[in-house]
């Protein structure tokens, strides 16, 4: 019966340390890739300052982001790395569109999400955000980055994940232009703390499948 019990133990004690060990990889390790696709044609530059000023907002709520901007294959060029066929929760694709849909300049762009608030996919609606841009003082990296971070916060939050505070307000005004210009309209700690957690589970699940 000790010997029984001793190894039950032992056994629960090495199930708590594998847990614990994947846990610490997805803490150390959490990171979500967003492949771009600039359909829309904009400058090289004006794009890489907006990918770091997302990068910058995503750093702020304590989750890494990776930003690769995917060549298109119709310039004759292969697809960058990261920018391969899996999407999932922490390898999304954005593509920034030259077109504002039918739904108005003050949408600035759409994330697509099942009825269960899963998604990988989402869209920026650039001629809107640079009109947005030409009635502000924000400039346009800025807002793009800021643009960009909401659409894929809505992919890392789910459904219903608009907010009366912070970057995920459904609606940008003066008070949001001036703190975008100034850098620090930014998600919430409650969203950052759910985007983490959300994170954290799916890269769990990764690990004890060896994906």
């Amino acid at each position: 019966m000790a010997n029984r019990a001793s190894t039950i133990a032992l056994v629960s004690c090495i199930v708590w340390l594998l847990l614990f060990s994947v846990a610490a990889s997805c803490l150390a390790t959490m990171q979500v890739k967003i492949a771009i696709h600039n359909d829309a044609r904009i400058p090289e530059d004006l794009l890489t300052q907006a990918t770091h000023e997302a990068a910058r907002i995503f750093r702020a709520a304590g989750v890494d982001s990776l930003w690769v901007v995917c060549q298109s294959p119709k310039e004759g060029k292969s697809d960058s790395s990261g920018c391969s066929s899996r999407v999932d929760l922490s390898h999304l694709s954005l593509r920034v569109v030259p077109w504002s849909a039918n739904l108005g300049d003050s949408i600035f762009g759409t994330a697509f999400l099942s009825e269960k608030g899963g998604g990988a996919y989402s869209d920026v609606f650039y001629p809107s955000v640079e009109k947005l841009s030409s009635d502000s003082t924000a400039s346009p990296s800025r807002l793009l980055g800021h643009v960009m971070a909401h659409e894929i916060g809505h992919l890392l939050l789910g459904t219903h994940s608009h907010s009366a505070f912070g970057i995920m307000q459904p609606h940008w005004q003066g008070e949001e232009l001036r703190r975008i210009g100034m850098g620090d309209l930014l998600f919430t700690p409650d969203q950052a703390r759910k985007m983490r957690a959300r994170l954290t589970m799916t890269m769990s699940e990764e690990l004890l499948v060896g994906r």
